[in-house]
C-alpha cells in the first residue's frame, strides 16, 4: 500500500514541475496629441488595435501575460516590460521594451505576450509596425503605414491613403475612402469597397477584391485572384493561379501564367493572355485579345473584334459584332455570329465558320474547312486544306467568281456554274450568277462542296 501511495506523490510532483506559472499586468496611460501631428507604435510579441476619436489624445490600454516555470520568475519579467509613451516634435510615439533574458541562468523558459489597445484623433496620421500578432485598424480618416509580420491584418472604415506590408498573415481592407497599397506574402488578400486605386501584391495566397472605385492593379504568384465590380481600368498578373474577372467598367489587362483566366461583362478593351490554361470570355463592350499557350479559348458576345492566338487549344468564339482574326496551332476553330472580317488559321483540326457577315480567309492543313456566308451581298470567301473536305455555302442570289482546285478529290457546286477554260472534276474555273466577289477553294486530297445558303 506504501508503494502506490509514494508512486502517487511521485506523479504529483512531476505534474506541478512540468506546470507554468502565469502572471498578469496591466497597463493605461493617456497624452495629448495635438492636431497635425502623428501616431506612431512600434510592438512586437502580441495583437495590437486601433480605434479612433473626436478627441486630440492617445489612451494605450495594455495587457501584459508573462508565463515561467516559477511565479517569481514570470512576475519579475512582467514588471520589467516597458510600455513607453512619448512625445515628440512630430507627435506621439509608443513602444513596447522587453528585458534581456541571459542565455544561462535568470528567467529562462520566459515568455511573454502584449495586447495593446489604442485610441487615437481620427484625423492624424497612424505609423504601426509589429511582429508576432495581429492588427485591426477601425475609422482612421488620414493616412497610414502598417507594416506587420506573422499575423493577420484588418483596416475598417477608413479614409486617406493606406499602405499595408504583412507576411505569414492575411490581409482584409473593408472600406476606404484612399488608395490603398497592399504588400503580402504567405497570406490572402480581400479588400471590399474601395475608393481609390487598389495597388496589391501578394505571393501565396488567395486575392479576392469587390466593389473597387478608381482602378486595381495586383500582382500575384501561386494564389488565386477574384476581382468583382470595378470602376478603373484593371491590371492583374498572376504565376500559379486562376485569374476571374467580373463587372468591370473600363479596359482590363491579365497576364497569367500556369493557370485560367475567365472575364465577363467587361465595359472596355479585353486583353487575356496566359499558358497552361483556359481563357473564357463573355459580354466585352470593346475589342479582345486572347492569346494562350496549351490554352482553349472560348468567348460569346463580344461589341468590338477579337483576335485570338493560341497552340495545342480549341478556339470556340461566337456572336462578335466586329472582326475576328484567329490562329491556332493543331486545335479546332470554330467561329459563329461574326460581324465583320474572318481570318482562321490552325492545322491537325477542323475549322468551322457560322453566319460570318464578312469576307472569310482560312488557312488550315490536315483537317475540314466549312464556312457559311450571312444572307445578302457577297462576300469574299478564301479557303484553303489539305487531307480534309472543304465545304462553301454562299448566298443563293449573290453572284461569285469561282475557283477552285483540289487534287485526289472531286469538286461539286449546288449552283449552276458559267465555266471558262478547260472543264475538270478537280480543277473550275467559272462565275455564279453574274459573278461578282471572288470565291477561291483549293485543296489536297479532299472534295470541294459548292452549297447554297438563304
Amino acid at each position: 500500500m506504501r508503494t502506490g501511495i509514494n508512486l502517487l506523490v511521485l506523479l504529483c510532483c512531476a505534474a506541478t514541475a512540468c506546470a507554468r506559472e502565469e502572471i498578469r499586468r496591466d497597463f493605461q496611460k493617456t497624452v495629448a496629441l495635438p492636431a497635425g501631428r502623428g501616431l506612431r507604435v512600434v510592438h512586437s510579441l502580441g495583437s495590437v488595435n486601433v480605434r479612433t476619436q473626436a478627441k486630440g489624445e492617445v489612451s494605450v490600454q495594455a495587457e501584459i501575460r508573462c508565463s515561467a516555470d516559477r511565479a517569481e520568475d514570470a512576475r519579475d519579467y512582467c514588471n520589467r516590460v516597458q510600455i513607453r509613451m512619448e512625445e515628440t516634435g512630430t507627435g506621439v510615439v509608443v513602444r513596447t521594451e522587453y528585458p534581456k533574458v541571459p542565455v544561462f541562468g535568470g528567467h529562462r523558459n520566459t515568455s511573454v505576450s502584449i495586447r495593446l489597445d489604442l485610441i487615437m484623433p481620427d484625423s492624424a496620421p497612424l505609423e504601426l509596425r509589429n511582429q508576432f500578432g495581429a492588427v485591426t485598424v477601425q475609422d482612421l480618416h488620414a493616412p497610414g503605414i502598417i507594416s506587420n509580420s506573422n499575423g493577420r491584418v484588418s483596416f475598417l472604415n477608413g479614409r486617406g491613403r493606406q499602405r499595408i506590408d504583412n507576411a505569414f498573415g492575411d490581409v482584409e481592407v473593408r472600406t476606404n475612402n484612399g488608395a490603398v497599397t497592399v504588400v503580402n506574402s504567405n497570406g490572402a488578400v480581400t479588400a471590399t469597397d474601395v475608393a481609390g486605386t487598389l495597388d496589391l501584391s501578394n505571393r501565396f495566397g488567395d486575392t479576392r477584391i469587390s466593389d473597387a472605385g478608381a482602378g486595381v492593379t495586383v500582382r500575384s504568384a501561386n494564389g488565386r485572384v477574384e476581382v468583382d465590380r470595378v470602376t478603373g481600368t484593371t491590371q492583374i498578373s498572376d504565376s500559379f493561379g486562376d485569374v476571374r474577372i467580373a463587372g468591370a467598367k473600363s479596359d482590363v489587362t491579365v497576364q497569367n501564367q500556369n493557370g485560367k483566366v475567365e472575364a465577363t461583362d467587361v465595359a472596355g478593351t479585353a486583353d487575356l493572355r496566359t499558358s497552361f490554361g483556359a481563357v473564357k470570355f463573355s459580354r466585352v463592350a470593346k475589342d479582345v485579345t486572347a492569346r494562350g499557350q496549351n490554352s482553349s479559348i472560348t468567348g460569346d458576345t463580344v461589341s468590338g473584334s477579337v483576335t485570338a492566338e493560341t497552340s495545342f487549344g480549341g478556339v470556340d468564339v461566337r456572336g462578335v459584332k466586329g472582326y475576328a482574326h484567329v490562329t491556332a496551332g493543331n486545335a479546332a476553330i470554330r467561329l459563329s455570329e461574326i460581324g465583320g472580317e474572318v481570318y482562321a488559321k490552325t492545322s491537325f483540326d477542323g475549322v468551322t465558320v457560322d453566319s460570318a457577315g464578312g469576307p472569310i480567309t482560312v488557312e488550315n492543313a490536315n483537317g475540314s474547312v466549312t464556312a457559311t456566308t450571312r444572307p445578302g451581298a457577297c462576300k469574299p470567301v478564301s479557303l484553303r486544306t489539305s487531307f480534309g473536305p472543304i465545304r462553301a455555302t454562299v448566298p443563293s442570289a449573290a453572284g461569285y467568281n469561282v475557283g477552285a482546285k483540289t487534287s485526289f478529290g472531286r469538286i461539286h457546286s449546288e449552283f449552276d456554274l458559267t465555266l471558262s477554260g478547260d472543264i475538270s472534276t478537280d480543277e473550275i474555273n467559272g462565275k455564279i450568277g453574274p459573278g461578282g466577289c471572288d470565291l477561291r477553294l483549293v485543296n489536297q486530297n479532299g472534295n470541294i462542296d459548292i452549297l447554297k445558303g438563304r
